[in-house]
């Protein structure tokens, strides 16, 4: 399960803790770029900045809404059971915004969760997990009609699994430990629902504007994962050079994530090696260096 935020495609989940390290003390953080709020939930934990304020922006309205509404615990599992989506009602459903991260391969908002060839597979142990509804197939990959008493919930069902794949990892099939996964990621919604018991959260705001549109308070750090340039952009039309202008005429400190920025207006502040699925059918990695460039401006 990620630790911070929703599932989402760019996610800086993985490396949101040490990307924080490189933020000054301010009393407002800004997370322009907000995406699946990885960063936002990420600071907000996090004890060692004394920030104020956080304000978590996002021009995709949907996004924005499905993360208050997983903090607000509309996708508890106690009254959430998430209904299969096959690949007819993902496509008729892009609207969704549940449906169109959740349901989506590497949270991409366009492609298919499964292939075509183990769609079927999939449904039965969604089905078995989910609603306890056993047909031949789940039967035949976890050899019981029934969950045993320890394995009621969802929860239990999933940490039922993880003890029998730490015991005997050859016995699992790598499609339940796939579809286990799925369930992990679906589980993200359900994590933030944490927050809302922090005194923090009183102190976190949300928008929905372009980057250039928010109001920068005095005293503030700015972090920004825009769409990278020459990559996938989430179907808009990104103006780099544009933002590049702003930011570096900014009278506040400007954090950007990026894979590489030859403008020298900009320095590089942190660098890591990441680790990126690009297949929904064969385990396809590559490593990409993720970077982070500073404007240069201090706070006074």
């Amino acid at each position: 399960m990620s630790k911070f935020g929703l599932p989402y495609m760019g996610s800086k989940d993985k490396i949101a803790e040490s990307l924080s390290m490189i933020f000054p003390k301010a009393d407002h953080f800004y997370d322009l770029f907000g995406g699946g709020f990885s960063i936002s939930h990420c600071m907000l934990l996090n004890k060692r900045h004394k920030f104020k304020y956080f304000h978590y922006n996002e021009i995709k309205s949907d996004i924005v809404g499905l993360v208050r509404k997983a903090i607000a615990g509309d996708f508890n599992y106690d009254k959430f059971k998430p209904a299969w989506v096959s690949r007819e009602d993902f496509f008729a459903n892009l609207n969704d915004c549940y449906i169109r991260v959740c349901w989506s391969f590497g949270s991409d908002q366009k492609s298919y969760l499964f292939g075509k060839e183990i769609e079927a597979y999939k449904k039965s142990m969604h089905m078995a997990v989910i609603f306890g509804e056993f047909d031949d197939t789940a039967f035949k990959v976890l050899g019981f009609r029934e969950w045993p008493a320890i394995a009621k919930t969802i929860k239990q069902r999933r940490l039922y699994f993880r003890q029998k794949v730490a015991f005997n990892n050859k016995g699992m099939s790598i499609g339940v430990l796939q579809r286990l996964k799925q369930l992990q990621q679906l589980e993200n919604l359900e994590h933030l629902q944490q927050l809302e018991q922090l005194e923090r959260l009183q102190q976190l705001s949300f928008s929905s504007l372009s980057y250039d549109e928010v109001e920068i308070l005095p005293n503030s750090v700015v972090y920004c994962d825009p769409p990278y340039a020459g990559t996938a952009d989430y179907g808009n039309n990104f103006d780099t050079k544009k933002f590049l202008d702003w930011a570096a005429t900014r009278e506040f400190p400007v954090y950007i994530s990026e894979y590489n920025i030859s403008d020298d207006r900009f320095k590089l502040v942190y660098s890591v090696d990441k680790r990126a699925k690009f297949s929904s059918t064969k385990t396809v990695t590559k490593i990409k260096q993720e970077n982070v460039y500073w404007n240069g401006v201090k706070n006074a």
